[in-house]
């Protein structure tokens, strides 16, 4: 093998070494844009955890007891707390609004809690797809909260 031979292997290897670093350096870890996005999330949750656990567990217990009026107005804080740290589309805050929307239902305002679902339902089916869970949840309390709207104004009348 001459020398000639050997410089140009040795300045391809040298080359294909630097396109590497470079792309390294552009492209960073694949992966560390995801992490930043995570880590961002968990401080956002972490910084929420608090007030949304401890306002979760009134909410719950004001419905245990009864008192569902103020389980709902604990609900209405919850969800702008959580409106707001954690934005519109967020998983909890649409369970949130599901869970408020039952409150609703349960303390007498039946066409009000079918009127949340509603709007309620294609929200969950742009976030989670039609066939997840709480989208057929959130769809079939819709229906039972308005036949019992109606029914009630129909008994009315």
């Amino acid at each position: 093998m001459s020398w000639r031979w050997m410089l140009a292997g040795a300045v391809a290897a040298a080359g294909a070494a630097i396109g590497a670093m470079q792309v390294k350096r552009v492209l960073g870890n694949p992966f560390g844009r995801a992490e930043k996005e995570l880590d961002a999330r968990d401080r956002v949750l972490r910084e929420e955890h608090p007030d949304t656990v401890a306002l979760r567990h009134r909410a719950h217990y004001l419905s245990e007891i009864g008192d569902l009026a103020g389980a709902v107005e604990v609900s209405e804080q919850l969800l702008a707390d959580r409106l707001r740290v954690l934005g519109e589309d967020h998983p909890q805050v649409l369970t949130t609004r599901h869970n408020l929307a039952n409150l609703r239902g349960r303390a007498g305002d039946a066409a009000g809690a079918a009127e949340e679902l509603e709007r309620l339902v294609p929200d969950m089916e742009r976030v989670h797809g039609a066939d997840f869970i709480y989208t057929v949840l959130s769809r079939r309390a819709a229906v039972r909260w308005r036949e019992e709207a109606e029914g009630a104004s129909q008994g009315t009348e």
